[in-house]
């Protein structure tokens, strides 16, 4: 029953750090499952914004310029924020209401509500991600910074998956790790270590590993830092590093078992 029970351990440790709030977390899947749903040019507290960037806008404005103008309005109106910060989440959608009364959001809750007044005005809005980054495209372009690859395209038929930019993947969680905070990572890392370590690896056996846990984050955090530059070599360093670390703590703590204990340590091992 170890093995299990470690799992559950390290699995609920993972999710309380990422998503502490079990109730967000779920309004979160239940965005994504259908987020063209949150396009709302006509919710209530878009009201405001759509009189304020109304005088910007004149009928006969070309759709590139719109883009452009709603663009520079929502990066002005809506101050950027990492999630975490404002909702204590490693990543949450949210609706137009909720990115306008917080009154800060990240890409997401940004293209959230340009896209609802570029709908407002006139133009078929869409939410595009490379799962790094979300944006919006439009018949006329796309704005809010968009990205090279479309990964996920939400239409009003539902998500668009585009398999040949799942590619994009690896390199955006190397993009989260980078610049999630180091402290809630290293909450996750310090569990995993503890989880690793034997009665009978030795205190050497143990400093060692949490040492190449440590440098295998930071490397990988470096590695990934810039995105669109991201440095997969340094990525693939840090896993390895970390890799390095787990069986630091798995066979050195085997070979350092002794006696009739030997037989349920191998065993251990190999399950961990």
């Amino acid at each position: 029953m170890r093995l299990p029970i470690k799992w559950a351990i390290f699995g609920l440790t993972y999710l309380i750090v990422l998503f502490p709030f079990p109730r967000l977390f779920v309004r979160h899947l239940q965005h994504w499952s259908n987020p063209s749903a949150l396009v709302e040019p006509s919710a209530p507290a878009l009201a405001p914004l759509i009189e304020e960037i109304s005088p910007r806008i004149s009928s006969d404005m070309p759709p590139k310029e719109l883009l452009s103008t709603v663009q520079q309005y929502v990066v002005e109106r809506i101050e950027y924020d990492w999630d975490w910060n404002t909702w204590g989440m490693a990543d949450y959608l949210p609706t137009v209401t909720e990115a306008v009364t917080k009154g800060r959001e990240d890409c997401d809750g940004r293209a959230v509500v340009a896209a609802s007044l570029l709908t407002h005005f006139g133009l078929e809005a869409e939410l595009v991600t490379d799962f790094a980054h979300v944006w919006v495209k439009t018949d006329a372009g796309e704005t809010m910074g968009p990205g090279k690859r479309k990964a996920v395209t939400a239409t009003k038929e539902g998500l668009k998956v585009s398999t040949a930019a799942l590619a994009a993947l690896p390199r955006a969680l190397g993009y989260g790790v980078a610049v999630f905070p180091l402290l809630r990572e290293l909450i996750i890392v310090v569990m995993l270590w503890l989880l690793l370590l034997r009665r009978r690896g030795g205190k050497l056996c143990g400093v060692v590993s949490l040492l190449l846990l440590v440098a295998g984050l930071l490397v990988i955090r470096r590695g990934g830092v810039l995105y669109l530059h991201a440095s997969v070599w340094g990525q693939a360093a840090g896993l390895l590093i970390m890799f390095g670390g787990i069986l630091c703590a798995i066979v050195w703590a085997r070979r350092n078992a002794t006696g009739p204990a030997v037989e349920a340590d191998v065993h251990e091992a190999q399950g961990v």
